[in-house]
């Protein structure tokens, strides 16, 4: 009984300091990418059905992105981080 209790305090120290190493671990940044911002032109846009869009949030309420191969690009080099 007092070992199967020793190896459950055990497992779950293990466990403890497994977390806390992980959330202690120095992680970088990731480098500034000028190629993922683009200048964005909401007023000028006329959307189509023919694009796919995606709604972001902006200072003014929500606007749609159009989902073209440049935004397809951002989220490759988004998911490789």
């Amino acid at each position: 009984m007092k070992t199967a209790r020793a190896w459950g305090i055990a497992a779950y120290l293990a466990l403890l300091i497994e977390r806390l190493s992980q959330a202690v671990q120095f992680r970088p940044r990731p480098a500034f990418n000028p190629a993922q911002i683009r200048r964005c032109e909401e007023e000028q846009r006329e959307l189509s059905l023919e694009v796919p869009y995606y709604p972001a949030r902006s200072s003014r309420g929500y606007v749609l992105i159009p989902k073209d191969g440049y935004f397809q690009q951002t989220e490759e080099i988004l998911e490789h981080l």
